[in-house]
């Protein structure tokens, strides 16, 4: 028979039930053992964790520390009844707490679904009040009273709409007084003294917190304090349903200086009925891309009154990942007035609800440090009365076609403008007084404004001349010249070595070691790799990091240091540590990523042949995946550090490392296939294998590049491919000729010269048949019969293409039968059986297409469309050209203008 049920309470001071007795907890560590794996109940906590609030901070012994805990533990069982609530786990503890047993939970559970004032119940004052530790109360206490003050916002905002208003004045009073800073309160008093009739005391009350804010932060109150005032004032109400206009632009610079033409241009797209929905203002960092967006925006805020939104998109933040599409629509979508309980999960829903919203509106948005074209084009407005304006590093000019974008090109100031900007800055008399100086320091300063803004605020608290300045910014560090005396920025490196100076040698080490990693950022396995160190200890460093402030985690799993940080490594390394030391770390890293990428591949593509990989260090952490999409999804997570470990790995004479680790990749990018990219990584390969004289490696990239490029580039396919091919030839390497046969077959075809496709088909068939690799043999009889058919040989091709039916349905789980079945649709249709070939089709169909990489899912979908509409069905044809399409634009083929003409032609 089960026993009571535990019940815990940690909001208030800290209680345990058992049925409807209560359970005495060992005092001291043992209940704030039992708190710390409360407040996480469910997750695990890890040992350092637990020692570090056990001990309120203190660096006890770690050996001594863990047996001490151990023994809490135990006590703390034996004081539950209950062995199963705190379960180990490795490095750690859970606590398992049965369904409803925690009134942290219930909290949560009664405000999700908006029960608030039964939520806000539940609390029986200051959580965990008889639990000492100071760390938990601060990392973990501390945010809970955060989220009731959170909860109890939203009780009150529903209170007030449901015209409570009198009754929530002396609440708001108290709350007031409790939290004088805190706007939201102050906002929903002002609100409640208005809508009881007290609109004088509501006034007051605006000026209280006015004149408070002023005094203690040096601020204007925000924009709902703002909003409440201007209604107490008498403002019209904002309709039902819709909020007030939002108005996030910052303050514009006042001593914005030139791009005549640019605003002159921007100007010219608001004046003009808004002949594009974007403008997109490129450039490198520092070129006051921001500033004029803001600048213009400012301009013509009063064409758009309906609100002015801005999100920084994060594309080039060092300390942070890019926003995805979907958290900036969730920003957007909260200043237009949704609830976060009604934005959606899915991306498309979220498009379709921020359109709608958006609908016979006159919106500016300005979206700020976009990554890419992907992330940005969900984010644009429609409709003509809305318009975007952005800003990036990024070559954005894939919406210039497709979303009627114009580009805005910033470059470095011209030398007048630049000296106008210091001008403005430093005051005219010092500028006027030195201008072969200033003309110095303006081509130092490559007519950056962020460069010049700096010199000139370094300038104007200092008595020395501007060719001082310049001769100093000439013959030392230029970067740590350009820093401003006074500020405390300038002081950070001091600031940091103290920080570096508290910590163990090995968080030095590796925090040095991160100053000459070619990474983004990091995960526990490559800290590890790079130190040469365990997982366990590379865990126990990077939370050393952390808490030092030297570290952030701004996701799970995920490390980064922000650009003064990453400078301040890599000085340190130079100054303390060895060549040798980093030169072994680097390679310790890039093995990493070429072991495991290449563990992953063959999950991907397990099929493939071995790599003649280099050894790897002991040291560096080997992963295992479980299946295909663990082995994708880890890749995908690694691809923003890939994107420069590669290039890396070439430019810095790692050339085994360079040619390995795009061909382990190989089947990623053959699934992912953005090609331009995939393209780059190979021509970095094959320099590297021509360097080395690997004539081997040097075939590999060929055969990729013919391969990447057939269906863009076939002449250019062609030269790769028969390169590859003879050099397969003259080293004997049977697997890559049949393998570059198969290629120049397709390459061939897409050319239009089927002789040619033909006799390259028939040698591959005939050189895997003579290899016994059946898998591979399978691949050249469907491709060679997709040839035979193209070539108008569609009895042949059936022949063929039953075979290699035959050897798929032998191989299953080891090739897709998507991609033997689409071909024999083709050859169905060429002998005029387009019954039969509509049934294959939605065999496929039926089973998806998920199987196939995004340039054979876009051809199936294509092909199928066409034979729809030779079958008189012109609207399921329609739904294949949209999914192609998709396809298409997300992987970035050249075939998107023709897919976009046959469903505005609807054919």
């Amino acid at each position: 028979m089960t026993g009571p049920v535990t019940r815990f309470a940690v909001l208030g001071p800290l209680e345990v039930w058992r049925g409807d007795e209560p359970v005495v907890v060992p005092a001291g560590r043992g209940r704030a053992l039992l708190a710390a794996l409360l407040l996480r109940a469910g997750q695990v906590v890890t040992v350092d964790e637990l020692v570090e609030r056990l001990w309120d901070g203190d660096r006890p012994n770690p050996q001594r520390s863990r047996a001490t805990l151990h023994m809490v533990v135990a006590r703390l069982r034996q004081a539950l009844g209950d062995p199963t609530v705190v379960r180990t786990v490795t490095h750690g503890y859970v606590a398992d707490v049965a369904p409803g047993a925690l009134d942290l939970h219930e909290f949560r559970d009664l405000a999700a679904r908006g029960r608030f004032a039964e939520a806000l119940a539940l609390w029986r004052g200051t959580p965990l009040s008889d639990v000492r530790s100071d760390v938990l109360h601060a990392e973990e206490v501390a945010p809970l009273l955060e989220e009731r003050l959170t909860v109890l916002e939203r009780r009150i905002d529903v209170d007030l709409e449901e015209g409570r208003a009198a009754e929530l004045v002396p609440e708001l009073r108290a709350l007031t007084r409790e939290h004088p800073l805190r706007e939201r309160f102050w906002a929903m008093l002002v609100h409640a003294l208005h809508r009881s009739g007290r609109t004088a005391e509501a006034l007051a009350a605006y000026q209280e917190v006015r004149v408070l804010l002023a005094e203690e932060l040096g601020v204007e109150p925000g924009e709902q304090l703002r909003e409440a005032h201007r209604l107490a004032l008498g403002a019209v109400p904002e309709p039902p349903g819709r909020v007030a206009a939002p108005r996030q632009l910052p303050a514009d610079v006042r001593s914005f200086t030139g791009r005549r033409d640019e605003v002159a241009a921007l100007d010219r797209l608001a004046a003009h009925a808004r002949a594009a929905t974007a403008v997109a203002i490129t450039g490198m960092g520092g070129l006051g891309k921001t500033a004029l967006a803001v600048h213009w925006a400012h301009r013509v805020a009063a064409d758009f009154p309906d609100g002015q939104l801005m999100v920084n998109l994060r594309g080039y933040d060092q300390e942070f990942p890019p926003l995805t599409p979907e958290q900036a629509l969730t920003q957007l979508l909260g200043a237009l007035g949704v609830p976060a309980e009604r934005v959606p999960a899915a991306l498309d829903e979220q498009v379709a609800l921020y359109r709608s919203v958006l609908a016979d509106r006159r919106i500016l948005v300005v979206l700020d440090n976009v990554a890419d074209v992907a992330q940005v084009r969900p984010l644009l407005p429609p409709g003509a009365g809305n318009f975007a304006v952005l800003t990036g590093r990024n070559d954005l000019r894939g919406l210039v076609a497709l979303d009627d974008a114009v580009l805005v090109r910033l470059n470095g100031l011209a030398p007048a403008e630049a000296v106008d900007l210091l001008r403005r800055v430093l005051g005219p008399d010092r500028v006027d007084a030195e201008p072969d100086a200033i003309a110095e320091l303006v081509d130092l300063c490559a007519g950056l404004p962020l460069a010049l803004r700096v010199a000139a605020a370094t300038l104007a608290g200092e008595p020395r001349g501007v060719a001082d300045y310049v001769t100093a910014l000439q013959a030392g560090d230029g970067l740590s010249e350009l820093e401003i005396p006074g500020d405390p920025a300038s002081a950070v490196h001091s600031t940091f070595f103290l920080s570096y100076r508290a910590l163990t040698p090995a968080a030095q080490r590796l925090f040095r070691l991160f100053g000459v990693a070619p990474c983004r950022d990091h995960t526990v396995e490559t800290a590890a790799a790079l130190a040469g160190m365990g997982l366990d200890e590379a865990r126990r460093v990077l939370g050393e990091l952390l808490r030092a402030h030297l570290l952030e985690q701004p996701r799970a799993g995920r490390f980064v240091l922000h650009d003064l940080l990453r400078l301040h490594a890599e000085s340190t390394a130079r100054s303390e540590g060895s060549a040798a030391e980093h030169d072994l770390a680097v390679t310790r890293l890039l093995d990493f990523y070429l072991h495991n990428i290449d563990r992953a591949d063959r999950v991907i593509r397990p099929t493939r042949t071995e790599l003649p990989l280099t050894p790897v260090d002991g040291a560096v952490p080997l992963l295992a995946f479980a299946d295909q999409a663990e082995a994708v999804a880890w890749i995908d997570g690694e691809m923003p550090n890939l994107r420069l470990v590669i290039p890396y790995a070439g430019e810095h004479g790692r050339h085994e490392h360079a040619w390995q680790i795009p061909t382990a990749l190989w089947g990623y990018l053959y699934r992912n296939y953005v090609w331009t990219e995939w393209r780059g990584f190979t021509e970095v390969a094959l320099a590297s294998a021509r360097r080395l004289g690997n004539r081997f490696a040097e075939a590999v990239a060929l055969h990729t590049l013919g391969g990447i490029t057939r269906n863009m580039r076939p002449e250019e396919a062609l030269d790769h491919l028969h390169q590859a091919l003879a050099i397969r030839e003259e080293i004997g390497h049977v697997h890559g000729m049949a393998a570059s046969c198969l290629e120049l077959a397709g390459a061939y075809e897409s050319f239009g010269r089927h002789d040619e496709a033909v006799r390259f088909g028939e040698r591959a068939v005939q050189l895997w048949a003579g290899s016994g690799n059946e898998p591979a043999l399978a691949i050249a009889l469907n491709n060679h019969a997709g040839t035979l058919s193209a070539a108008g040989r569609h009895e042949q091709a059936l022949e063929v293409c039953l075979r290699a039916v035959e050897l798929y349905r032998r191989l299953p789980g080891r090739l897709a039968p998507a991609v033997v079945e689409e071909t024999l649709a083709q050859v169905l249709i060429g002998l005029g059986r387009l019954t039969d070939a509509a049934a294959t089709y939605q065999r496929i169909f039926a089973r998806g297409v998920g199987e196939l990489n995004s340039l054979s899912a876009m051809r199936t979908h294509l092909n199928y469309a066409d034979l729809l509409l030779r079958l008189g069905d012109p609207g399921t044809a329609r739904v294949h050209l949209t999914h192609a399409l998709e396809l298409c634009v997300k992987a970035g083929f050249p075939q998107e203008a023709e897919i976009r003409a046959r469903l505005a032609g609807g054919e």
